[in-house]
């Protein structure tokens, strides 16, 4: 009993680290090509990267910290920005049509026409408020 208790603890373990490492390798991806399309940046501290144009199409950000990136004219259409910090972010033309936005805080960011479209909006933080229409 032991044993298969070290051995799932120890599989836990590897799997953190898979993760952790598939996240640091989709940041590089993201760097390098200014794209990233369905691939998992969940946790990742992309605060203040220019990000200007960047298809980031159906990519899993939650809990991504964006606070000050220039996302403008990017295309986050479909992500799950769940829990995602954009706080002071430029957002201006961006695309987030049919995004998860729910916990998301856009507090101080610039959202200047951007497509919102179909997005959820739960406990998001928004410029204006709290918006709960989604909930």
């Amino acid at each position: 009993m032991k044993k298969l208790l070290l051995i799932l603890i120890l599989s836990l373990g590897l799997i953190g680290i898979s993760s952790a490492g598939e996240v640091d390798t989709n940041i590089k991806k993201l760097k390098a090509l200014n794209a990233c399309e369905n691939c998992n940046l969940s946790r990742a501290n992309l605060s203040k990267l220019y990000l200007e144009d960047a298809n980031l199409r159906g990519a899993k950000l939650y809990q991504a910290k964006l606070i000050g990136a220039d996302l403008s004219f990017a295309n986050l259409s479909g992500a799950n920005l769940k829990s995602a910090n954009f706080s002071k972010a430029d957002l201006s033309y961006a695309n987030l049509s049919d995004a998860n936005l729910s916990g998301a805080s856009f507090k101080d960011a610039i959202l200047h026409e951007a497509k919102i479209n179909g997005a959820i909006f739960c406990k998001t933080k928004m410029p204006w408020g709290i918006d709960n229409s989604g909930c």
